[in-house]
């Protein structure tokens, strides 16, 4: 029982992190205060942790599993690619048809990130910035701008459409960011899977 429940535990949390996307886009709906900008905020934070977590139980008991990574890949685009940019758009007064263009840029961006990371078949580096840093720092300028602010002005507006279309890039290119400690994060099978292909290319 014990290690049932160990190996599940995992995708216990990554559905705990989709949850939590899940209420903060239904709860922004009605509630638009500075104080409930300041809890969806805090509440990203959290699924950030349990993102992290999920990842290093699975490791750690060597429970990954495909469906785990596709779940974990939903999870996110939820929590830190659609929850952000509707705690942003719920609070402002009026939109624009050029500012919701931009702000849909930044979920496409995450989901086409998301699943070309899921297709990299490696583990020596990541490919362009993780939409999960990208939901952390969107979700830090709007707590910091609620911390000192009542609502969102028009000079916060602008600079949250180019902070948002800056990372919308960072996520779609190329730029690798190396992993640390890759040989202890990385199961020993993708390993062996580079080793054998390294071998395929060097005969």
């Amino acid at each position: 029982m014990k290690g049932s429940f160990v190996k599940h535990l995992p995708n216990m949390l990554t559905f705990g992190n989709m949850a939590i996307g899940i209420l903060i886009v239904c709860s922004m709906i009605h509630e638009r205060s500075p104080l409930g900008v300041q809890w969806a905020c805090y509440f990203i934070f959290l699924a950030a942790a349990m993102d992290g977590l999920d990842g290093f139980l699975a490791r750690r008991f060597r429970s990954e599993s495909e469906m785990g990574r596709q779940l974990d890949s939903f999870a996110d685009f939820i929590s830190f690619g659609v929850a952000p940019i509707t705690i942003f758009l719920t609070n402002l007064p009026g939109v624009s048809l050029g500012a919701m263009f931009i702000l849909l840029l930044y979920p496409l961006a995450g989901g086409y990130r998301l699943v070309r990371h899921n297709l990299q078949r490696q583990c020596e580096y990541f490919m362009g910035l993780p939409i999960t840093a990208a939901g952390i720092i969107l979700s830090a300028v709007l707590l910091l701008n609620s911390l000192f602010h009542d609502g969102l002005g028009r000079g916060f507006a602008v600079f949250f459409l180019l902070l948002t279309t800056a990372l919308s890039f960072l996520m779609v290119s190329r730029f690798r960011i190396s992993r640390i400690a890759c040989s202890r994060l990385c199961p020993q099978g993708v390993w062996e899977d580079l080793g054998d292909a390294n071998h395929e290319l060097s005969r």
